[in-house]
């Protein structure tokens, strides 16, 4: 899956998969703090380029 910060997702498997269905059955959710870093970076990202896309304009 293409994201729009130009990542690219890696498929969940083995015991973070199966930790991840129980997340998701039960209404919750996993996060380390690695994972969390690396969401607000792409969230930066994101932020910088659209910026950068409205003075563009």
């Amino acid at each position: 899956m293409k994201y729009k910060g130009d990542t690219i997702s890696q498929p969940v498997v083995g015991k973070q998969a199966k930790a991840l269905v129980k997340a998701i059955k039960s209404g919750g959710y996993i996060a380390n703090e690695q994972a969390l870093a690396t969401a607000r970076r792409i969230a930066e990202r994101i932020v910088q380029k659209e910026k950068n896309e409205r003075n563009e304009i």
